[in-house]
């Protein structure tokens, strides 16, 4: 049995076909707005060591990470769990991810999504214990970002044109923070197809 899901994530909508036993598909519709430049996307307006959200990249020193795959395939993603205390690969990634936001693409595309397996990883990054932001990081298919800081609104990146640009290391360094090679963290033929775009 297939199942139609269209729902709409803060800027653009995913529309795909579910499926319970083989791989998903699906298309992202990336609205046009503006961008956010800098480094402070998803922050609360503060300095110092007192900065959270992409503010605080620089002083995360923990980063934990929970493997989830939302479809039924053939051959499923095993359970991981992991806690990451280096703190150049925590910060590493943390910058990935707010540097993706900053430079968040502002035209509009319909954007083919192969391998839209609903395999994401999410978490938290830390300064020590103290709350810095949460994550979810969209894996497969057209791979999404989303950072919220504390008391901040979410914010959510679709990684194509100038946010893949801006993070080309993000798989990379995703694959550092968990320990794997890259085989073992992203759906093998993970890509962004686009279809077309407008000014």
């Amino acid at each position: 049995m297939h199942m139609i899901e269209i729902r709409q994530i803060r800027g653009f909508v995913v529309a795909g076909v579910l499926s319970a036993a083989v791989a998903g598909c699906g298309t992202v519709v990336a609205a046009t707005g503006s961008s956010t430049t800098g480094n402070n996307a998803g922050t609360t307006t503060s300095s110092g060591s007192t900065a959270t959200g992409c503010s605080s990249t620089t002083l995360a020193t923990k980063v934990t990470v929970i493997r989830a795959q939302h479809l039924v395939q053939p051959q499923r993603a095993a359970a991981l769990e992991k806690t990451q205390t280096d703190p150049a690969k925590v910060q590493a990634l943390f910058h990935q991810f707010c540097q993706a936001i900053a430079h968040k693409e502002v035209k509009t595309a319909i954007l083919n999504c192969p391998d839209e397996v609903g395999l994401s990883y999410s978490g938290a990054f830390y300064d020590g214990s103290r709350l810095l932001a949460d994550y979810v990081y969209g894996a497969s298919g057209c791979q999404r970002v989303t950072v919220t800081a504390p008391g901040a609104k979410a914010q959510t990146v679709v990684i194509w044109g100038t946010a893949a640009t801006a993070a080309p290391q993000l798989e990379s360094d995703m694959s550092q923070v968990l320990g794997v090679p890259m085989s073992k963290v992203f759906p093998s033929g993970t890509r962004i197809q686009k279809e077309g775009a407008t000014n």
